[in-house]
């Protein structure tokens, strides 16, 4: 019985690891021949990680605007009735600027998938007598575009979420209004 338990668990493990790298051999399919595309997700990982993170410094901000709404009293925290929230797209500043600068590495990118067709073995003659025409353009900017498809939605999303936090811990009574104009002035 045990035998059985063993030879099943091998099994499942052996079929996770050929679904992992069914996987990369598909994005392999995405990127130039011969391009290493393990390196550009651990890249791509990397930037998107540093955007959210330098993107949590929205947080102290408003977390400082918050606290300063408030009068000490003893040991307790009085609102101050004449006190305004500073705007939602003031405390925001730059904290989303990281996913813009992915989607911009990601146009370099695309020009480094065409140019490395030009180096060593030159596969761009292979790319351009390949019967799918688009399979050079495939290649170049498949994962580029993927990739700053991805940032500016998660920088879009953040932008929503953190308008939602902002909401949420500031009292009613300090929201100074047109807060989605601002926002919209600023995004045109």
């Amino acid at each position: 019985m045990s035998y059985d338990r063993e030879t099943s668990s091998a099994k499942i493990h052996s079929q996770a690891r050929d679904a992992g790298e069914s996987v990369t051999r598909g994005i392999g399919n995405w990127v130039p021949p011969g391009l290493d595309h393990r390196q550009e997700a651990k890249w791509t990982a990397w930037a998107f990680s540093l955007s959210l993170l330098y993107s949590l410094r929205f947080f102290l901000a408003l977390f400082q605007a918050r606290d300063s709404l408030f009068l000490q009293a003893g040991a307790e925290k009085i609102l101050d009735v004449n006190a305004v929230m500073p705007d939602f797209i003031l405390l925001l500043r730059d904290s989303l600027i990281g996913f813009p600068m992915t989607a911009l590495g990601a146009a370099a990118l695309l020009a480094y998938h065409y140019f490395y067709h030009f180096q060593g073995s030159k596969s761009i003659y292979l790319m351009r007598r390949l019967p799918r025409r688009l399979e050079l353009v495939r290649r170049c900017a498949a994962l580029p575009l993927l990739t700053a498809a991805a940032a500016l939605l998660a920088a879009g999303l953040l932008l929503a979420l953190y308008f939602g936090i902002y909401l949420l811990v500031t009292p009613e009574t300090c929201l100074s209004s047109g807060q989605w104009d601002k926002i919209w002035n600023v995004l045109r």
